[in-house]
């Protein structure tokens, strides 16, 4: 009797895990499915490794992925019912949701810091740097705001003690920077590299100011959650197998970013080094540190009051249940 109860036992926890993985996998409810992304960068491997390998096909989707002219852009095209999944910029995302457009944070992971700091020569370090012209991209862009933030931090005033200039893309700063127009500028993969090779130096690495940072999200629209949480399922479990085949296989990594990016091979192999290790496939957001790092900059901006309650921005679901649907 008793080997038969164990035996009963076993087939009924069996086909509660049969019936759990079931559930986890579910047919998605939409097939077609629009990713936004606001521009096409190297940090967006996973994704576009999970297109190029066929995985979101695999899962039964049918993914178009669409790059935008910024993060601004990505949301109108998400409230405009254009796109069902934003992966960009958390500043972007929270435009979504303050708006009020019904926009939610369901998953993170791409916690990476890759910004730097380059200068001329005769500037050593930012406590050089007071009377030094900065390059960022916009006004109220991301490279504007760390700037701003790793100035302050250092006690230089970003108002009265630099000049604050807006330079376009980082092509155009760097070239400006060779010009002598621009005294120290903010880069990314691959200017950054390019930045060194051409006699500038590093003053200061945004791992400076926190250890990771939000620096990509997902979200949408949270009727779209709602509604369809097996193709959210299904989509994240695309990207996993993509983040895992990124840091598994350098070699295609950098191959697919070379194709999709335009990169040259060494400086796709450069940046893929310089990040690869702060994109997780959980979907965790970053530490305490980095969101708190986040809010100061925000709020040093003058676009937040102060630091947004979790529950404000934030669908945990997906990242709560990872174990149930993650892939094998």
């Amino acid at each position: 009797m008793m080997k038969f109860l164990k035996t009963i036992g076993a087939a009924v926890t069996a086909l509660g895990l049969a019936t759990g993985l079931a559930q986890a996998q579910a047919a998605p409810e939409k097939t077609d499915v629009t990713i936004g992304l606001p521009v096409t960068t190297s940090t967006f491997i996973p994704l576009y490794l999970a297109e190029a390998e066929g995985y979101f096909k695999d899962e039964g989707l049918n993914v178009q992925i669409v790059a935008f002219k910024g993060g601004t852009d990505l949301v109108r095209g998400m409230v405009a019912g254009a796109v069902d999944v934003g992966v960009g910029a958390l500043s972007e995302a929270l435009v979504g949701v303050d708006t009020g457009q019904g926009v939610k944070v369901f998953y993170s992971g791409f916690n990476m810091t890759v910004f730097d700091w380059y200068a001329v020569p005769n500037i050593k370090s930012l406590a050089d740097a007071k009377g030094a012209r900065f390059g960022v991209t916009t006004f109220g862009s991301s490279t504007d705001f760390l700037t701003r933030y790793a100035l302050t931090i250092h006690g230089i005033d970003p108002q009265k003690d630099v000049q604050i200039i807006q330079g376009g893309g980082s092509a155009p700063r760097l070239a400006a920077m060779e010009a002598g127009q621009l005294d120290v500028n903010i880069f990314a993969t691959p200017e950054k590299f390019m930045a060194a090779e051409r006699g500038f130096h590093k003053i200061m690495s945004q791992k400076e100011i926190a250890e990771d940072y939000p620096f990509h999200v997902f979200y949408a629209k949270e009727d779209f959650l709602q509604s369809s949480p097996n193709t959210i399922k299904a989509l994240l479990r695309a990207y996993v197998k993509g983040v895992r085949l990124a840091k598994a296989n350098k070699e295609r990594a950098v191959e697919v970013l070379v194709d999709k990016v335009g990169f040259e091979e060494k400086y796709a192999s450069l940046g893929y080094d310089d990040f690869i290790n702060q994109i997780y496939e959980d979907g965790r957001l970053p530490t305490e540190a980095g969101m708190k790092a986040f809010w100061d900059m925000g709020i040093q901006s003058g676009t937040y009051k102060e630091a947004w309650p979790l529950e404000r921005f934030w669908d945990p679901t997906y990242v709560d249940s990872f174990n149930e649907w993650k892939p094998e």
